[in-house]
This record gives structure tokens, C-alpha cells and sequence, in this order.
């Protein structure tokens, strides 16, 4: 086995993105210089109305003393089961890239201020209720080094954007409960329909008890759930007070509360894990 692809058997797992991705892509010539651009918001959720412009900025920073080049494109995306993403050059069935105008393909930044990247999406007059996603990726046009890579990289960040048009929306429902493993680890998953026409995320804490009564926490993963797509959605159990630090949870584990979705939609849990 190469070393390269050693690397990627050991680390593809913590290249895999969700909402703000950089994929690298091998380049056969020797590393340079450090992909310096930081990128804010990773993730854009906009509304329009069928036959109106919406516009928008992304703030780009470059963090090396040189001026920095960029290629700058849009692309389709589908999410993966497990929650990585797939980008497509070709235009997929459905897509709504055609509706959308970026700025410049090509871009020199200099390190101070940020720059303000600007982006147009304008949906059809008389288009029906929809979401319109695809993903602004800015490539660096020189190579890259990262630590304990033989070869240098060509760098790229993704951009997610989510535009609901019209009255598009989620709606979301449980579908079922379970404990599966999660990196390894027995995890309590809400199983989550999303019949809507866009995409959702569960928001909010829950109240739970484990096997020796003592008061936790539980977040759900903000992994999107699809239009028409049912999806698990891990839940992270933590002390309460402490939302960033997780805990292990002895079954079974009781958790009630409520978890938010949309502007309006809530999901009402009830429920008991046992472990499998």
C-alpha cells in the first residue's frame, strides 16, 4: 500500500465534510504554500420568490502575507447516508444552477480586509414551491502542504447553499426510534421523515435520565434531512450546563421534550432506549 493511500485509508474519515466540506484533490508537484482562505458563512439559507432576484455575499480571507489565486465555480451536491457529499461538474436532474450568477470564475486576494464575494439566484416566474441547493466551491490554483502528506494538495471549500422558494418548507416527522452505533459507540437515533419540499434540522435540548437516575442533557445531530428523505439523527447526551462535552450513557436512557423545526414545526419526544 502506498503512502498516500495509507493516509487516506487512516484519515478519509476527518476529510469527509458536512455542512462546510474541503475535499483535496493529489497533485504530483512538491508542496508551496497553505491553503489561506477562510470562508464565512460555510452555509447560506436564503428564500425567493418565483421571478425575483435574491442576492447575496460571502466574505473570503486570506490569511497569507502573498496574494492568493482562487477558481471559484458552482456545482450540484447529494448527500450520502452516512453524511458525507458527493459534488457533481455535470448539471443533475432537477437542478437549479442555470437560475444562479456568481461574481467572477477567477479571483486574486490579497491578506487585510475581507473581500465580498457576490452571488444572484433568480427562480423562473411561475416556479412551483421548491428548494434550489447547490454549492459555490472556491479552489486555490496553487498547491498546497498539509502535515504528514508525501505529496502536496490542491485545496477546495464548499459553500452550501439552501434557497427555499416560494412557500417551501420541511415537515418532519419520527418515524421510529433506535440505539446504533455511532463511531463506535451504542447511540440513542431518532429516525426522521421529512415529506416537506425542503429541508430540515431538528434544534433544541431534551431532558433525560439514564439507568442510574442521574439528569442529562440530549442534542440532536443538525445533519439536514432531505426533501422526501428519512434519515437517522444521532443523539448526544451531555451534563446539564455543559452542552459541548459528551457523555457516556448507561441504559436504558429516558428522554423527553421537544425538538424544533422550521419556523413553526416542533417534534414532541417521548421515548426510552435500551441498549442493544
Amino acid at each position: 500500500m502506498t503512502r498516500l493511500a495509507d493516509f487516506l485509508r487512516r484519515h478519509g474519515a476527518a476529510i469527509r465534510l458536512a455542512a462546510l466540506v474541503a475535499a483535496w484533490t493529489a497533485a504530483a508537484l512538491p508542496a508551496q504554500a497553505q491553503f489561506a482562505l477562510a470562508v464565512s458563512p460555510p452555509r447560506l439559507e436564503l428564500s425567493a420568490k418565483p421571478g425575483e432576484r435574491v442576492r447575496e455575499v460571502i466574505e473570503l480571507t486570506h490569511r497569507d502575507a502573498r496574494a492568493g489565486a482562487y477558481k471559484i465555480k458552482t456545482a450540484d451536491w447529494t448527500l450520502r447516508p452516512d453524511g458525507s457529499v458527493d459534488f457533481s461538474d455535470e448539471l443533475l436532474p432537477g437542478s437549479c444552477r442555470p437560475w444562479v450568477a456568481i461574481e467572477r470564475h477567477e479571483l486574486s486576494i490579497s491578506a487585510g480586509r475581507p473581500y465580498r464575494y457576490r452571488l444572484e439566484v433568480t427562480p423562473p416566474p411561475e416556479t412551483p414551491p421548491v428548494e434550489c441547493r447547490f454549492a459555490i466551491m472556491i479552489e486555490g490554483q496553487q498547491a498546497t502542504s498539509a502535515p504528514g502528506m508525501p505529496i502536496a494538495l490542491g485545496a477546495r471549500i464548499a459553500v452550501i447553499v439552501y434557497v427555499a422558494v416560494g412557500e417551501a418548507a420541511p415537515l418532519l416527522e419520527l418515524d421510529g426510534t433506535a440505539v446504533k452505533k455511532v463511531d463506535g459507540k451504542p447511540t440513542p437515533v431518532l429516525r426522521v421523515r421529512n415529506s416537506g419540499n425542503a429541508h430540515g434540522r431538528l434544534a433544541g435540548l431534551l431532558n433525560a435520565k439514564d439507568a442510574d437516575g442521574t439528569a442529562l442533557e440530549v442534542q440532536a445531530s443538525t445533519m439536514p434531512i432531505m426533501p422526501g428523505e428519512t434519515r437517522d439523527i444521532a443523539l448526544q447526551a451531555t451534563r446539564p450546563g455543559d452542552p459541548e462535552t459528551a457523555v457516556a450513557i448507561r441504559y436504558p436512557l429516558s428522554v423527553s421534550g421537544k425538538l424544533e423545526w422550521g419556523r413553526k414545526g416542533s417534534l414532541a419526544i417521548e421515548q426510552r432506549f435500551t441498549s442493544p
